[in-house]
């Protein structure tokens, strides 16, 4: 689904990943078996180096109240201005309530301001997007919060090679605000959902999994690196979605806006790996150096966080706060499976927040 949406600014972002942080070199004969080549290897192509998770005393929200905080704080905003809270997380602290009730009372928001989560994770930054354009557009609301992200690695096995050098966690702020001159937006959603199991966490929620609804034999496989509480990825099937079938998306949409790749200063591509941001930059024959592609080696695929903790780490040391608009793309692909794309322009005075550390509680 694509739409246009006016009058809606981003006012800036702010990004927080856990204090702690593992280096892939530590693990090179626990998850390696000693094999150099083969670590260095990875390194090399699917850009691996640390990663920050969170401890066990260290929930999403928690890193979504300081990311907030320290949005609100850098643009002195006023909280009782604040008409909606979304927190896009497939991480919440309790099955219920939303978590977006629960940090709406422990960030003194106004009675007035509704919130409610979305749940979504590698795309979910797009889904929060459209979601906020559509309130404002319509005038549901004046000023939106925005927060973004997930504590995936509790998920992960730590013995399981093929996922836990690769999960990192992390949760982002974002304001948007009604701006009756600001540039047109143009945002895409998407699903594939007969593909749901090709990322999933099969148990642990309402349903007791069965193979009448997921035939694929390997989603079964368990072993003492993971057991059906722990996270599944089909890693050849994601790489095919990302490189083969999110590639027509990103025409269709810049068709949609009558745009040209070259009108974009940015593209900001979700962080699942270097290897897959080298493939579509390869196959829509972008500038690479337009496109951020070390979010993986610093911090590890931080799921819904990642386009925004990239958008921090590229913008903050050159141009926050920015001295004029600036048109970027973005785009998120993955558990689902969903995507979304978005065509937006950052005003003036936008201002990002180099990604800051949140320590234990």
């Amino acid at each position: 689904m694509k739409a246009t949406f006016s009058s809606v600014a981003l006012k800036g972002i702010a990004t927080f990943v856990p204090e702690q942080s593992i280096d892939i070199d530590s693990e090179l004969h626990t998850l390696y078996h000693g094999d150099e080549k083969a670590l260095k290897r990875i390194k090399k192509v699917i850009g691996l180096q640390k990663r920050h998770i969170a401890p066990p005393n260290l929930t999403a929200s928690d890193m979504a109240e300081m990311a907030a905080i320290s949005l609100i704080e850098s643009l002195n905003l006023d909280r009782s201005r604040i008409d909606a809270l979304i927190f896009v997380t497939q991480t919440p602290d309790y099955i219920l309530p939303a978590s977006a009730c629960y940090l709406h009372g422990r960030l003194g928001l106004s009675s007035s301001c509704f919130s409610f989560d979305i749940n979504q994770a590698c795309a979910g930054y797009l889904y929060g997007l459209y979601m906020a354009h559509s309130l404002i557009s319509s005038g549901g609301a004046k000023c939106v919060l925005l927060l973004c992200g997930d504590t995936i690695s509790k998920f992960v096995n730590p013995l399981d090679s093929s996922l836990a050098p690769v999960i990192g966690d992390g949760v982002s702020a974002t304001l948007l605000e009604y701006t009756p001159s600001h540039e047109k937006a143009f945002l895409e959603l998407g699903s594939l959902g007969e593909k749901f199991y090709q990322l999933i966490i099969p148990e642990g929620a309402g349903r007791i999994p069965t193979k009448d609804i997921i035939a694929d034999e390997k989603v079964w496989q368990t072993s003492e690196s993971r057991t059906l509480k722990n996270l599944y990825m089909d890693g050849a099937e994601i790489f095919n979605f990302a490189v083969m079938t999110y590639p027509k998306t990103f025409e269709e949409i810049i068709a949609y806006a009558k745009k040209q790749k070259e009108d974009f200063e940015y593209y900001f591509f979700h962080q699942a790996n270097k290897y897959i941001v080298d493939n579509i930059i390869r196959r829509l024959g972008l500038d690479k150096a337009k496109v951020p592609n070390d979010t993986t080696n610093k911090y590890g695929n931080l799921s819904g966080c990642s386009i925004p903790a990239t958008i921090c780490d590229r913008l903050d040391s050159i141009h926050s706060p920015l001295r004029s608009d600036m048109q970027i793309f973005m785009a998120g692909f993955g558990a689902g499976l969903s995507w979304g794309n978005a065509i937006l322009t950052l005003p003036q005075d936008f201002i990002c927040q180099k990604v800051q550390f949140a320590p234990s509680h």
